[in-house]
């Protein structure tokens, strides 16, 4: 030690101290050229450079400037020195303490595998060891962002350089036990990564200030996103609950006074002291038309806010598809024979089971239906049918030979108040019966699909809700 000290006397010419260190703590000194002790200040122009071997600190040396020398020109000179001294003082360490310098050598590599990086920081020099650790992380060749606490600033996004100051400054003051700090850093390709950054500071001056810190960095861009994925998944949830009860209340709000509307103008269709007048009798018919219009509206939109929020209770049972077809098409009869509409079933197995909510899947099975007839033309046909798939699965398909969907806006049919360019056709609808009943299907774990009639069959749509057998 005493002679790698004085062979750093001769070359720079000036009074030095030579300190070896083992994961930031002093181990041994030695002093030439000046009677203070190993671990004090170095007299005139102080200068301390870190010195590290396979990316670990072993030692500090200490010494100053010589009169009209630049202090930059000086330390480029001394870079082969430091690494002379690097190998003799990790040598040393090895024999004196017994600790293999390549063993902490692979810590430190199985460290930087897992995304981890070791720094250190000489206050004093403003020298910032291993900083070529925290380029590698993000990119940079060796030597590319320069050596010091400031480089590695100038990498710090402005919005966060601030809130990293403060907490190096509180632990500093000793107000926190160690430093942390989470801010992006712009990568070599541009982009901002994040990084998480702790360390502490491991030896101070006389006066208490800071004088070497010790820590690591490790790349924290994918925890912040799953962070801030699951951040805005709570606050989606929340938003869905929130407006999940303002569409309960206000529907129960606008149900009460729409019933009374409805009440009353059945009551003057079927008033018999009173009759109205034929002009009359049709305008409360367009006004209880318009009623229900609305109220079933309303329910859409509910049963669509608790579908998706997940809190639409569906009750899974075997459901006997030709049965519930039956009742479909005999619900929807009236409807289609004042379209001029054939409905029909065709091809339905008899045993043919699925598991779903009876309800919602009848439901769902008017809401095609119906669409089927509205989007159609008079002589136009709308068919159930039905079969088993391979896997356990069953289809129920809803044909018909309307007016046809580009398959261009498949994509956005499903959307709520998606009408794709119809809304202000002859046929009423909200753009909320399709949406439901993709979401009342999805719940029960099934899919629905819609394709466009091949062409060799003219225009035309099929619907298909696909489920898993019972």
């Amino acid at each position: 030690m005493n002679r790698l000290t004085r062979a750093w006397v001769h070359l720079v010419r000036a009074p030095c101290c030579v300190e070896a260190t083992i994961g930031g703590e002093f181990v041994e000194g030695g002093m030439f050229g000046a009677e203070p002790a190993p671990g004090s200040e170095v007299p005139g122009d102080a200068l301390r450079m870190l010195v590290s071997h396979n990316g670990i600190q072993v030692g500090e040396l200490r010494t100053r400037v010589p009169a009209g020398i630049d202090r930059d020109a000086f330390l480029e000179r001394m870079r082969p020195l430091q690494d002379t001294a690097a190998a003799l003082l990790a040598a040393w360490l090895e024999a004196r303490l017994h600790v293999p310098m390549d063993s902490l050598s692979l810590v430190r590599a199985a460290m930087r595998e897992g995304g981890t990086f070791v720094w250190e920081w000489d206050l004093a020099t403003d020298s910032l060891g291993d900083i070529d650790e925290g380029g590698l992380m993000l990119g940079y060749p060796p030597n590319a962002i320069g050596h010091t606490q400031a480089d590695w600033d100038r990498l710090i996004h402005p919005e966060d350089a601030k809130a990293v100051e403060a907490e190096y400054q509180a632990h500093a003051r000793g107000e926190t036990e160690a430093y942390r700090a989470v801010y992006r850093a712009r990568a070599a390709d541009g982009q901002w990564r994040w990084i998480e950054e702790r360390g502490r500071v491991i030896a101070r001056d006389a006066q208490g200030r800071p004088r070497r810190m010790f820590g690591t960095q490790t790349d924290a861009t994918v925890q912040h996103a799953l962070e801030q994925a699951r951040q805005d998944q709570l606050a989606a949830e929340a938003a869905n609950a929130a407006k999940t009860q303002f569409l309960s209340r206000v529907s129960h709000e606008l149900r009460t006074p729409l019933n009374a509307v409805l009440g009353f103008a059945q009551l003057l269709e079927i008033d018999g002291t009173e009759p109205l007048t034929g002009g009359q009798m049709r305008r409360v018919n367009l006004i209880r038309q318009a009623g229900d219009y609305l109220l079933a509206m309303i329910g859409d939109l509910l049963d669509l806010s608790l579908v998706e929020s997940g809190r639409l209770p569906v009750q899974l049972e075997a459901v006997l598809v030709p049965c519930l077809a039956a009742d479909c098409l005999d619900l929807l009869r009236g409807q289609a024979d004042a379209a001029q509409i054939v409905l029909q079933a065709s091809d339905i197995p008899a045993a043919l089971k699925v598991r779903a909510d009876g309800m919602r899947l009848k439901q769902v099975l008017i809401n095609l239906l119906t669409n089927g007839i509205k989007y159609n033309r008079p002589g136009g046909r709308v068919v159930l049918s039905a079969s088993q798939l391979p896997g356990g699965r069953a289809q129920i398909d809803i044909q018909d030979n309307g007016i046809g969907l580009p398959e261009a806006q498949v994509d956005k049919l499903f959307q709520p108040f998606q009408r794709l360019g119809r809304e202000g056709g002859p046929v009423e609808g909200s753009g909320l019966g399709l949406a439901l009943s993709h979401a009342l299907v999805h719940a029960m774990g099934g899919t629905l699909t819609a394709h466009q009639l091949p062409a060799a069959q003219g225009p035309g749509t099929i619907f298909r809700v696909n489920l898993p057998r019972a």
